[in-house]
């Protein structure tokens, strides 16, 4: 008798596991299908967004003359407002032989001193150099002063296609909410960044 109980215990507790594993995936498998997805078939690098966020293709005169292609925003939400851009430019290689520099470190050096005199009160507060998926990548992070005196902080990737391409992924928010945004938001791009 008390074995059948066991069995029966044992079967409803499998049961349930089943059940909770079945809907659990179920729901993964719904979230992966609804979450946004960015490709480029110029520039050729694309990357996955959380749904909580929208994008768009930028479109206006000044995004194309910056070679901007795509913006992402979590809505007309303002209390905490979020950024993520995508940019490229080409012909590097010229500016690399004349140089005779790598042109990573060329497009660091570049980045650190346009942000000194673009942003109020810029400061690098990171830089690395990596490869990314065979390619030559980089990334830096600083924080500046916005018009409205409220201190962003902005995660940039520098991806190399090729020796002429660069492609830039710029992630920013307020300073002070950097950190669960960058963990929730900004490293799902960032991780998901691929060349195709």
């Amino acid at each position: 008798m008390k074995n059948v109980l066991y069995s029966k215990v044992f079967q409803s507790i499998a049961g349930i596991v089943v059940i909770a594993g079945l809907v659990g995936g179920g729901y993964w498998v719904w979230r992966e299908q609804k979450t946004p997805k960015f490709y480029d078939p110029d520039i050729q690098v694309g990357f996955k967004y959380s749904p909580d966020l929208v994008g768009q293709r930028a479109y206006d005169e000044r995004d194309v003359a910056d070679k901007i292609v795509y913006r992402i925003k979590n809505g007309e939400k303002v209390d905490s407002p979020i950024l993520v851009t995508v940019k490229w430019e080409t012909g590097l290689r010229k500016v690399s032989s004349v140089l005779r520099y790598d042109i990573r470190d060329i497009l660091l050096d570049n980045a650190d001193k346009q942000f000194a005199k673009q942003y109020i009160k810029y400061e690098k507060k990171n830089e690395r150099k990596f490869d990314w998926q065979g390619k030559k990548a980089a990334e830096m992070e600083f924080e500046y002063l916005s018009p409205l005196g409220v201190f962003i902080r902005q995660r940039m990737m520098i991806l190399m296609r090729d020796e002429d391409t660069a492609v830039y992924i710029s992630a920013q928010t307020r300073q002070k909410e950097y950190d669960a945004i960058n963990k929730k938001y900004f490293e799902k791009i960032f991780r998901t960044i691929g060349f195709k």
